[in-house]
Order: structure tokens, then sequence, then C-alpha cells
């Protein structure tokens, strides 16, 4: 695969993978309103707090998950690893940028290696925030006296 090709493949999926993610939690923002009614200001703080964090992680894993996967079936089809175990395990490694180095890419699927680590800083940051927006919703509420 060319540079170039591996450069507008790269692209692709990490804007494929930015949509994925913004989707997975702008879908998720109708099931917090749901919970909110369920779970009102007045009681049961902590099973408000403890239910809204675990929706918001759950919708987080969920979106990286559906990504590393993507990343994977990617990475088997361009490269030359043996597997869709290894390539799952390349992907993750480079997602996440631990990059342990044990499996190295080709020339021809190196650059689409580096859109991998850009997608998984971008999500990480995104996923941050999102985490953030939740926490600083809910712990208020928690801290408010009778």
């Amino acid at each position: 695969m060319s540079s170039l090709q591996q450069i507008l493949l790269g692209s692709g999926l990490l804007a494929s993978s930015a949509v994925i993610h913004v989707l997975a939690i702008a879908l998720s923002l109708p099931v917090f309103r749901v919970f909110a009614s369920l779970f009102p200001k007045g009681g049961r703080r902590l099973s408000r707090i403890i239910l809204f964090l675990m929706l918001a992680i759950g919708v987080l894993v969920a979106a990286h998950t559906v990504q590393i996967w993507t990343w994977a079936a990617v990475f088997l089809r361009i490269s030359d690893l043996p597997d869709l175990p290894t390539s799952f395990y390349f992907a993750t490694v480079t997602y996440t940028t631990l990059g342990y180095g044990d499996i190295v890419l080709g020339e021809g699927a190196r650059i689409v290696a580096t859109f991998c680590a850009i997608t998984g800083l971008l999500t990480f940051g995104i996923s941050t925030a999102f985490l953030i927006g939740v926490l600083s919703k809910v712990l208020p509420e928690s801290l408010e006296e009778d």
C-alpha cells in the first residue's frame, strides 16, 4: 500500500472513529434523561451517582471497543499479521498508545498504525471530557443539603 493510500485510509478511519464516538455519546443522552426521571435529585443520591457513572463508562467502553475491533479488522486485511487475536492485540496496544513494539508492521501499513494511535488520543480526550461533564452534573447534586 502506498503512503498516500495509507494516509487516506488512516484519515478515513480516524474520521469514522470520531463520528462513532460522538454518536455513542449523543445517542446516550436520552437514556440519561430517563434515568434522571427515575432517580430524582431529592433522594437516593448515591444510587443516582453510581447509575450515571456506570452508564457513562458503559457507553465509552462500548464506543472504544467498536473502534478497536474496526482497527483490528483493518490491520488484519492490510498487513501480514497472522490472525485476528494478533491483530486485535496490535490494534489495542496501538490505540492506547502503549506501543510495546513486540509486533511491528511492514512499510505498507505503518502510516495507518499512526492514525490508530491518533484516534486513541482523540477519543480518550473526548471520553475524559464526557466523564467530567457527567461528574460535574451529578456530584454537586449529591453535595447539596437536604
